[in-house]
């Protein structure tokens, strides 16, 4: 148990990354709040997310004309969901900060959205799918991936496409994610007229050979496992025990090295969606992607997303020179579209991107490999 002490003592050691360079005197100095887990298990997460945004501010820094100066500071929330609205009353209480990225979970995320909005403090949110967090009622952020529900929606018309399947199941668990990728992916199959249908089972003491079996009872031809690989992966290996005889997909929990390690002769053939583009065909992200590993290793997911979240901050003060909060708050939600190292986004008023995305992988051979994007754009060759 983590006690108020303790939590406080993670607040305080919020910290502002160390130039590069000293700023000229005249360089107006602009903050952007990070808050994400800096302690406990999910601090290697956290971790990647800082260094995905510093990596951004860095770059920027490096090229900008020195009018204005960008700094980080990160809060430790510990991935809990009352730590996280101190964390974001530190962020708001430092007038310096302009929009504030975070935080990891959905529900930790969902909790603080009124916190900001009260301060009118924008919120960038770089990883969360969850669909609560742009549901409600407030619209002072913005979100980069995909929400689960389109997931759902674009991966069920490529499955369609691809297979053509007579009757379709997916297969989730009654966790935070999962069942909202699921209505996504009945809807789209509702709209082709197309028999699906979903199977649900606990993600607390889950019955993996009870899941497996009530698929091969519906005897699909095509199953969609929709959750994450560490706590649905053991049906897998079951189903393939079993004999199923259809096609297998699966979401972007699914997009985990994991995967191919624990379960490689399962997985064999999996296709999985993710908002994660193959940015080795992503010519605008070649010099980021490279600068980076050449200093800190993978650009993955988590960082890459982070170093885009920043980008948008960035380029919404360039474009529109803002130096308050309600400024920024304006040119986000201004249908503007902003080039980042993940793509071209424009977001709608409720925050999330107007033309959501998603990539499509498969597992061969032990490796993810690119198959294509849901629909065509300029940021991908293929």
């Amino acid at each position: 148990m983590i006690g108020r002490a303790d939590f406080l003592g993670g607040i305080s050691a919020a910290f502002a990354a160390p130039p590069l360079f000293n700023p000229p005197s005249y360089a107006q100095s602009i903050a952007i709040g990070v808050c994400v887990p800096q302690s406990g298990d999910l601090r290697p997460i956290g971790d990647a997310i800082v260094r995905g945004v510093r990596a951004a501010v860095d770059d920027a820094n490096r090229q900008l004309v020195l009018t204005k100066y960008f700094s980080v500071r990160v809060f430790d929330d510990q991935n809990n969901a009352a730590n996280g609205i101190v964390a974001a009353g530190f962020a708001i209480a430092d007038q310096t900060i302009l929009a504030v990225i975070g935080h990891l979970s959905g529900y930790v995320t969902t909790s603080c959205v009124r916190t900001y909005a009260e301060a009118n403090m924008p919120l960038i949110v770089p990883v969360s799918t969850d669909d609560a967090i742009t549901a409600g009622i407030y619209h002072n952020l913005v979100r980069l991936p995909t929400r689960d529900f389109d997931e759902g929606l674009l991966h069920a018309r490529y499955v369609a496409k691809k297979y053509g399947p007579k009757s379709a199941h997916a297969l989730t668990q009654d966790g935070e994610y999962g069942p909202d990728v699921v209505n996504g992916y009945l809807a789209a199959f509702k709209a082709l007229k197309i028999p699906a249908e979903a199977t649900i089972f606990g993600i607390v003491n889950p019955d993996y050979a009870g899941a497996a079996d009530a698929v091969m009872k519906a005897d699909p031809d095509h199953l969609f496992l929709a959750g994450n690989l560490a706590d649905m992966g053991p049906v897998l290996p079951l189903l393939r025990e079993r004999g199923f005889r259809g096609t297998i997909s699966a979401s972007q929990g699914f997009f985990d090295g994991g995967l191919v390690t624990k379960y490689a002769a399962a997985a064999e053939g999996l296709v999985i969606s993710t908002s994660m583009p193959y940015l080795a065909i992503a010519p605008s992200a070649y010099r980021i992607v490279t600068d980076y590993q050449r200093q800190f290793g993978a650009f993955t997911p988590p960082v890459a997303f982070a170093y885009a979240a920043a980008q948008v901050i960035i380029a919404t003060v360039q474009r529109t020179g803002a130096t308050a909060r309600n400024t920024m708050l304006s040119g986000l939600t201004a249908g503007q579209e902003v080039n980042t190292v993940v793509g071209q986004f424009r977001f709608a008023s409720n925050g999330d991107p107007i033309d959501p995305e998603i990539y499509f992988y498969a597992v061969r051979d032990g490796k993810f490999a690119y198959l294509q994007q849901a629909h065509p754009s300029g940021f991908l060759s293929k």
